[in-house]
C-alpha cells in the first residue's frame, strides 16, 4: 500500500490512477490519513463496493441474519427453481 499527500495526488492524478490499478493508495492531509484511492476493474466491482458500504443495506442484511438465527430458514426442498 502506497501513501501519498493530497498535493502529490492532485499534481499527478493520472499517475496515481494508474498506480491504484495495482495497489490502494492512502492519501494524507497534514500527515493524517484522509482517503483511499482504489481502482475498480469493472462495474460489478463498483456495485459490490457501494453495497458493502451502504449503511441501509448493511442494516437490512444484519436484520435478516438475526431473523434467520432466531427462526431458521426455508429448507432447500421448498425452494422452487424458476
Amino acid at each position: 500500500m502506497k501513501v501519498a499527500t493530497v498535493r502529490e495526488v492532485k499534481d499527478n492524478l493520472s499517475k496515481f490512477l494508474e498506480k491504484a490499478k495495482k495497489e490502494e493508495i492512502v492519501i494524507t492531509r497534514n500527515g493524517h490519513p484522509t482517503a483511499i484511492l482504489h481502482a475498480f476493474h469493472d462495474e460489478d466491482e463498483l456495485e459490490d463496493y457501494l453495497l458493502e458500504h451502504d449503511p441501509n443495506f448493511i442494516r437490512k442484511i444484519e436484520k435478516r441474519w438475526q431473523n434467520y438465527q432466531k427462526e431458521g430458514g426455508i429448507p432447500l426442498s421448498r425452494v422452487s427453481k424458476s
